[in-house]
């Protein structure tokens, strides 16, 4: 029994070897995906603020001063090259865990998850970073980035569109907190940036692609962490049934 028990040690070290190999083929896929995926989010960011301004406000950008117009357009940018970064930074906890780490492919698929809801937290933050960019030059007036976001994000979990053009946001704002002495009908919809990172991947063959490794991956790291639980439980097994014997004696009975 000790053996069986040795044995099944010896292959979820294995595993855990497995798991070590796959961080690093990991670290390497999401490193070319944030390759790609960052200059294309950077571009539909700067598509998206040029349609929201010469086709949904082009009356309140023509207010502005030539200035005032570069000066929008360069913080267009400059968030583009922002997101970039906070996508490559998104990585380090793999990026450690690949130089230094250890651990169980349920681990790493816990790490992975994070990093996935880090690219979401991302693109969430530039997107309303953007839109305060547009609110501070009166292209557009949200009275509370929080409920626009909500509104949108409760659509999309709903399967309903909520886009009017590639990344940009279409929401009657009065929806979530109209007052009821208010009369229906008098609000306009509001057009905001609306970074969504499904649309990306579906209409950028290259991050796209690179989705699809990432899927086979995932697939490749999920199958190990079935390995992994299967070997632990016969581990358990073994030593529960090794324990029961080492204990085991039998009483004795008065003839």
């Amino acid at each position: 029994m000790v053996s069986d028990i040795t044995h099944i040690q010896q292959s979820l070290d294995q595993l855990i070897q497995k798991t070590a190999e796959l961080a690093h083929t990991a670290r390497e896929r999401y490193g070319q995906y944030v390759a790609m995926l960052g200059p294309a989010v950077s571009q539909k960011l700067v598509l998206a603020s040029y349609h929201l301004c010469t086709q949904e406000y082009p009356g309140a950008f023509l207010q502005l001063s030539l200035n005032q117009q570069q000066t929008l357009q360069q913080g267009v940018q400059q968030f583009g090259q922002d997101l970039k970064e906070s996508l490559t930074a998104a990585l380090q906890p793999l990026n450690t865990w690949d130089r230094e780490g250890e651990g169980t492919p349920e681990q790493l698929i816990t790490l992975l998850q994070d990093i996935e809801q880090s690219f979401l937290d991302v693109l969430r933050q530039i997107s309303q970073q953007t839109n305060q960019l547009l609110q501070d030059h009166q292209i557009i007036n949200i009275k509370s980035m929080e409920l626009l976001f909500d509104i949108a994000s409760k659509a999309a979990e709903q399967g309903r569109p909520i886009t009017s053009a590639p990344h940009l946001i279409k929401a009657l704002m009065e929806e979530e907190d109209q007052d009821e002495s208010s009369s229906e009908g008098t609000s306009e919809p509001v057009v905001a940036i609306f970074l969504q990172l499904s649309d990306l991947e579906f209409t950028d063959v290259e991050v796209m692609n690179e989705r699809h490794q990432l899927r086979q991956l995932w697939q490749s790291l999920k199958a190990l962490q079935d390995a992994y639980e299967q070997k632990q439980r016969e581990k358990t097994i073994a030593e529960a049934t090794a324990a029961w014997r080492a204990s085991w004696f039998p009483i004795s009975t008065d003839e």
